[in-house]
């Protein structure tokens, strides 16, 4: 009795996911921000400070709109299409100075944020009883592992031992500049997987439910 029940609250949690639309739009949300930090990064003429301060509170207001734009075209999206077919349900890394910190930042700054993204994806799938939240789990970790990788490939910026956290200072410019097109990346990789991830859950969804539900009168 209490697996039925568990396996219930566990489908009512998932239903939100059933039909791809809202992983489409998370998706959809971070290739967005991607493509704002990035191409703000391209075309900016300003000092980096006057950059930071703009492109953070930028980013803030982006997501904002965006996220509540997201949260109208989905709920249109659940009660134009999914709720006439299948109905509503309510139920060990070492670091030993400031420079090593700093000048290693592109590689544990995407690391750990996959990391982090990861556990978060792979614990809402496992609340929901999503199996394939696991794999994009995975795939971004993967991604973040990936990213800083390439950036250690790359070779990493030589900032001395006991410097001052002066963001002006060449070296600390170019492991912050890369971090952030770190952090780009990630975005715009785990938007690629969770569209794509999606999409597939569409596909799935449309077959399995071509036509409204229709009460029996």
């Amino acid at each position: 009795m209490n697996t039925q029940i568990d396996i219930a609250i566990k489908r009512a949690r998932g239903y939100w996911f059933v039909d791809g639309f809202t992983e489409i739009g998370i998706g959809g949300l971070l290739i967005i921000l991607a493509a704002f930090l990035l191409v703000s990064m391209s075309v900016s003429q300003a000092s980096f400070p006057s950059w930071f301060l703009s492109v953070t509170g930028e980013i803030t207001i982006v997501k904002i709109v965006s996220f509540l734009i997201l949260i109208l075209i989905l709920w249109w999206l659940k009660d134009h299409f999914t709720y006439p077919r299948t109905g509503l349900l309510i139920v060990y890394l070492l670091i030993t100075s400031t420079g090593d910190v700093l000048s290693s930042m592109p590689v544990w700054f995407p690391i750990g944020l996959g990391l982090v993204w990861a556990l978060l994806i792979v614990l809402a799938g496992e609340w929901m009883g999503l199996r394939r939240f696991r794999v994009l789990g995975g795939m971004i970790l993967v991604a973040g592992i990936g990213i800083g990788i390439w950036q250690l490939a790359m070779g990493l910026p030589n900032i001395p031992a006991n410097i001052q956290p002066e963001v002006l200072q060449p070296p600390v410019l170019e492991s912050i500049n890369r971090a952030l097109t770190s952090l780009g990346l990630i975005l715009l990789i785990s938007g690629a997987i969770l569209v794509f991830s999606g999409i597939l859950t569409f596909i799935r969804y449309r077959r399995e439910n071509p036509e409204p539900y229709a009460e029996d009168v």
